[in-house]
């Protein structure tokens, strides 16, 4: 599928399995259930769309867009993600194992309650990410932009934020332990529970 464009179609419980969609857009369309299984995308546009259910699983996205998109209890089991816009997406009661993200922009999305352990997030932009209550043990975040990222009751055991741009973020109730700090982030991290740094 190559420069289709598509508005407000429901695509629900159909089979694409394997499918191949290049520089086409998709806004307000839904597929529910739908088969989505080792698809490749390339330069496509996802907008206000509803992936709820729907199998995800060994898809390839490169420089793709799914942008305000749900993705309520899909499978993205191996799911690869490269330079593509996520912005205000949700992944609610999704399964992310093996999850695969490269660069991009991953703003003001909801991954709650998740569980995310080693999963790289190097140079991904998270602004204001939602990751309340998730494991991101041994996660990765080298590089990456976690400006305000919500981290409320997650755990970042063994994480690497070294790089990582961490304004605005309230530590406070998130697991640390071993977790690797440059130099700079550790004096920001000892400030931030009062210490005075001379």
């Amino acid at each position: 599928m190559e420069n289709q464009h598509f508005i407000s179609e429901s695509f629900d419980g159909e089979d694409w399995t394997d499918r191949e969609i290049i520089r086409s857009t998709f806004t307000c369309c839904r597929f529910r259930g739908a088969s989505l299984q080792g698809i490749r995308t390339s330069a496509a546009f996802f907008s206000n769309c509803d992936f709820s259910g729907v199998q995800l699983n060994d898809s390839s996205h490169n420089g793709s867009a799914f942008t305000n998109c749900q993705f309520i209890n899909s499978n993205l089991w191996t799911a690869r993600f490269t330079g593509c816009k996520m912005t205000g997406s949700s992944f609610e009661g999704a399964a992310l194992t093996g999850l695969s993200i490269e660069e991009g922009d991953w703003s003001y999305v909801n991954l709650r309650l998740h569980d995310l352990r080693k999963i790289r997030f190097d140079e991904v932009v998270l602004k204001e990410a939602d990751f309340y209550d998730s494991d991101l043990s041994g996660a990765v975040f080298t590089g990456a932009d976690l400006t305000r990222a919500r981290l409320h009751k997650s755990v970042l055991k063994k994480a690497d934020l070294r790089g990582a741009v961490i304004d605005g973020i309230n530590f406070r109730d998130v697991t640390l332990d071993d977790t690797k700090l440059d130099w700079d982030q550790a004096i920001r991290l000892a400030e931030h529970y009062g210490a005075k740094i001379d």
